[in-house]
């Protein structure tokens, strides 16, 4: 592994890269909204001409669309996300501060679920390769991955929580509350991650100091999740990153499914009153965790593999 400033040089360079990424998406999403057919008050009725150009003055949408565009980003660099278009008086920055906490939860607990999972099935899987568990997991895997979560959530919904009467079917509030969804939304990945784990694990169960352990006497729980985990951990940390944006952007469709009033349903409800800054607020907020974990995952794994090299 490369020296301190070596590291340092890489971290600015990812976070420089980053931004200009960022910047990208900021852009084009803003673009793409603006150039959808009809116009954010397309659903008010019998609108006079007068009155949306009021409208369009209020919420800064007046003008050509490089001076709104203009505006947008002198007011994003002061934090404010504008107005909604939307939810009238109500503010992008207002929205997404009530909502995200309810994302994050949500995202937390399927993260959690998913590592969980993935890394325990995934360990004995591997210990016991080409035998009957390993052969079920792996279906169960395959079939979890296959199946979407809008095909998952209302099979466990009438399953659970309509013929078994065991779980609520929607709301949010309360930890009952919480566990189908995390359920729908965490286990498709936690295949992923299950088979992740067990293709590193097959590889390092079958390396020369693995069998030195086991000739020292370790017990195969030491050497299985202590011994060999560590070893295999550099491909599931760097998975972890793209697996917390991912089940956080994935939180849409369960959001709408379950009813709750996360991040996710206001984006797609933006979407569909083409909520232009709606729309750009809630995709530089999934963007900025995106780049986050996947830059705090690229860095565990330089911490936690010292054989990887900075090029």
């Amino acid at each position: 592994m490369k020296s301190s400033p070596s590291i340092l040089i890489y971290f600015i360079r990812r976070l420089l890269s980053s931004l200009f990424v960022l910047f990208g998406i900021i852009s084009l999403t803003f673009f793409l909204v603006r150039l959808a057919p009809g116009n954010p008050f397309s659903a008010e009725r019998n609108i006079s001409p007068a009155i949306l150009r009021n409208l369009e003055a209020r919420y800064k949408l007046s003008g050509s669309l490089l001076e709104q565009y203009k505006n947008y980003l002198l007011n994003l660099c002061h934090g404010d996300l504008m107005l909604s278009t939307r939810y009238r008086n109500r503010s992008v920055n207002e929205i997404i501060g009530q909502t995200l906490p309810v994302s994050i939860t949500l995202g937390g607990c399927s993260f959690v679920l998913a590592l969980a999972f993935g890394i325990s099935s995934g360990c004995l899987s591997a210990f016991f390769w080409n035998k009957p568990f390993d052969k079920i997991t792996q279906g169960i895997t395959l079939m979890g991955i296959s199946i979407p979560s809008f095909v998952l959530a209302p099979i466990c919904v009438l399953i659970f929580a309509i013929l078994l009467r065991l779980l609520p079917p929607a709301g949010w509030g309360s930890i009952e509350k919480l566990i189908l969804p995390s359920f729908c939304l965490g286990i498709p990945y936690g295949c992923v991650v299950c088979r992740l784990t067990r293709s590193a694990m097959l590889e390092v169960l079958h390396s020369d100091y693995i069998r030195t352990a086991k000739a020292k006497g370790l017990t195969e729980s030491s050497i299985l999740f202590v011994h060999g985990l560590k070893a295999a951990a550099s491909p599931i940390i760097a998975y972890s990153g793209p697996l917390a944006a991912n089940l956080l952007t994935g939180s849409m469709v369960i959001e709408q499914i379950f009813g709750i009033s996360g991040m996710g349903s206001f984006f797609v409800d933006g979407v569909l009153n083409r909520d232009v800054f709606l729309v750009s607020g809630v995709t530089l907020v999934y963007s900025l965790l995106l780049i986050l974990f996947n830059l705090l995952a690229d860095m565990l794994c330089l911490l936690f593999d010292k054989r990887i090299v900075l090029e």
